[in-house]
Parts: C-alpha cells; sequence; structure tokens
C-alpha cells in the first residue's frame, strides 16, 4: 500500500514511518518538506505521492511558540490536512 505520513520528524511520525516502511511504499513529509497550512502545496505533494491512505501526525505542540503565534498554531492543529 502507498502511504503518505505528514510530520515525519516528530515523535509519533518518526515510529509510524519507520513501522509501514517494512511492509509498505512510504513517502513522508517534515516541516521542512511541507507547509501543510498551504493546501495548493498539499494537494501537490498528495497528487504526486498518489497515496491510498494518508496518516497526519503533523502539530504544533511547541507551548510558548503558540503563545506567540496563536493563529499558526490553530492553523496547523485545528486546519491543516
Amino acid at each position: 500500500m502507498r502511504v503518505l505520513v505528514t510530520g515525519a520528524a516528530g515523535h509519533l511520525g518518526a515510529a509510524i514511518v519507520e513501522e509501514f516502511s517494512r511492509a509498505h511504499e512510504v513517502t513522508s513529509f517534515t516541516r521542512a518538506d511541507l507547509d501543510i497550512t498551504d493546501a495548493k502545496a498539499v494537494a501537490a505533494s498528495v497528487a504526486a505521492a498518489r497515496p491510498e491512505a494518508i496518516v497526519n501526525c503533523a502539530a504544533d505542540n511547541d507551548v510558548d511558540g503558540a503563545e506567540d503565534e496563536p493563529v499558526r498554531a490553530f492553523d496547523v492543529n485545528a486546519f491543516a490536512v
């Protein structure tokens, strides 16, 4: 199965990529690879990967950063992907 994983550099995402890679074709994205708040970029990445499943592990869990940039944190955690 082709699986796309976002948030691949985080704790959960890295574990998912490691486990799924054993039996599946995995395309993974980190924050540096893909801005998940950019709908066009996400759509292009999904179209290119043609996944059968998407596992969204992306999250902004930096509490201090969220206080400094609440809109960004909300966009990532509530609206993205």
